[in-house]
Order: C-alpha cells, then sequence, then structure tokens
C-alpha cells in the first residue's frame, strides 16, 4: 500500500510552485493549442462521402496524433521542472524533439492506437445511424461510446506516469517505461481518476465564464498532475521498488 498525498494537498503544492510563473506556463500551453490547431486544419482533408480519401485522411491524423508524442513529452518535462522547483521555460516545450523522441513516440502510440481501435465499434454504428436511424442502432451507438470511453480512462490512467518515466529513467526504453507506469499505478488508478474528476467542477464554471479561465485552470491541473507523479514515484523509490 502507498500513502500518497491527498488531492487537497498536491493541489496546494500545484498552486505554490506555479506562482509567478503563470505567464511562462499558460503561454506554454497556447502555443501547444496554437500548434494542434494547425495541424488538425492543414491534415484535414474534405472527403465529402469518398470513402478512399476518408481512410486516407484517418491514416494521416492518425500518424500526425502520434508524431505529436515529442510534443507531449515537453509538456511534460516542462512541468516536471516546475514541480522539481527548476528553472521553466518555453522552450521546455521542444525538448522531446531533440531528447528521445522515438521514445516518446512509441509511448504515444500505445494511446492513439487504443483510442482508434476502441472507437471503431461506434464509428461504423454511427454511419449506419446515418443511413438507417432506428432506436437499436442508437442504443448500440450509445453502448459502444461507453465502451470506447471505459476502456480510453483504464488505459490513459494505466499508462499516464509513462512520458514523466521517459525524463526519470532515461535508459530505459518504451516497453519499459510502459511497464513500470503499470506496475506503479497498481492500487492508484483511482485516486488519479479521482484527481481529474475534482477539476471538472472548477472546468464547467470556467465555460461558464466565456472561456478564459480555463488558460489558469489547464496549468493547475498540468501541475496537480505532476505533483502527482512526483509523490508517487518518490514512495514507490523508497521502498526500491520501480520496476520495469
Amino acid at each position: 500500500m502507498t500513502n500518497l498525498k491527498s488531492s487537497a494537498e498536491l493541489k496546494a503544492i500545484a498552486r505554490e510552485k506555479s506562482l509567478e510563473r503563470y505567464g511562462t506556463l499558460i503561454s506554454a500551453d497556447l502555443i501547444v493549442l496554437i500548434i494542434q490547431f494547425v495541424l488538425s486544419g492543414i491534415t484535414t482533408i474534405s472527403s465529402s462521402g469518398n470513402i478512399f480519401l476518408y481512410i486516407i485522411n484517418e491514416i494521416i491524423v492518425l500518424i500526425v496524433s502520434i508524431l505529436l508524442g515529442v510534443l507531449v513529452s515537453g509538456k511534460t518535462f516542462l512541468y516536471m521542472n516546475l514541480i522539481y522547483s527548476q528553472n521553466v521555460s518555453i522552450s521546455d516545450l521542444f525538448y522531446g524533439v531533440k531528447v528521445f523522441p522515438e521514445k516518446a513516440v512509441k509511448v504515444q502510440a500505445l494511446f492513439v492506437l487504443v483510442d482508434f481501435v476502441a472507437g471503431l465499434p461506434a464509428t461504423y454504428l454511427l454511419y449506419l445511424t446515418q443511413h438507417n436511424p432506428t432506436p437499436d442502432l442508437y442504443l448500440g451507438t450509445i453502448l459502444a461510446l461507453l465502451f470506447e470511453l471505459v476502456i480510453n480512462i483504464y488505459v490513459h490512467l494505466t499508462y499516464s506516469q509513462a512520458f514523466y518515466l521517459l525524463h526519470d529513467f532515461q535508459d530505459r526504453n518504451a516497453k519499459e517505461l510502459l511497464s513500470t507506469s503499470r506496475h506503479i499505478m497498481k492500487g492508484n488508478r483511482f485516486k488519479l481518476f479521482y484527481l481529474n474528476v475534482s477539476f471538472i467542477p472548477i472546468m464547467l464554471l470556467g465555460m461558464i465564464a466565456l472561456f478564459l479561465p480555463l488558460l489558469w485552470i489547464n496549468v493547475y491541473r498540468n501541475a496537480t498532475l505532476a505533483a502527482f507523479y512526483q509523490d508517487l514515484i518518490m514512495q514507490y523509490a523508497s521502498k526500491n521498488t520501480v520496476e520495469q
């Protein structure tokens, strides 16, 4: 059993570490959003009902989403520096491009491909529903979407620490990083799930307030998740059980 800090304690750490650094952190998050938005626009091809163009578009989106793993790695590095009381800079975002990009891409591939495969039943049923809407198809679509949601939540919780581990255990390959994440998250999935869910009320308030507060809330959440990793890895390191 681990004796991890409470959600309130982790959030307090995140607020303290983020103090006077919100300008840099918000700017970094905005850059990530802009890059993702631009790439989304570039990679979207109008299929106009053409199944061949639709497949090509999906393949391109998958490849780009996987390659964005280097950006996820850089953003993770930025927030690790924040929580570890190191200097933080917008340039940290591109650290993943320079250091172990192949491992970042492989880790990202797991999340992207699981999301794609888990979403296939819902995508197919949605297609059928558009051409022949029936109560059974609507029900099937809802169940398929719930199935996709459950699978994605489980996978993201289980392997959530892989990008953090990439920077702390640079000698390990992608498979070992994912395995280590699975190991240290045993018995801790619900805590991380609760931590994420606890941000929903404040995010809803941010949406009501014309979305602008979400810039601050996103930083707050990312810093809290990095604090969760720091607490988690310290617990296991003290017991010499950070296994692969």
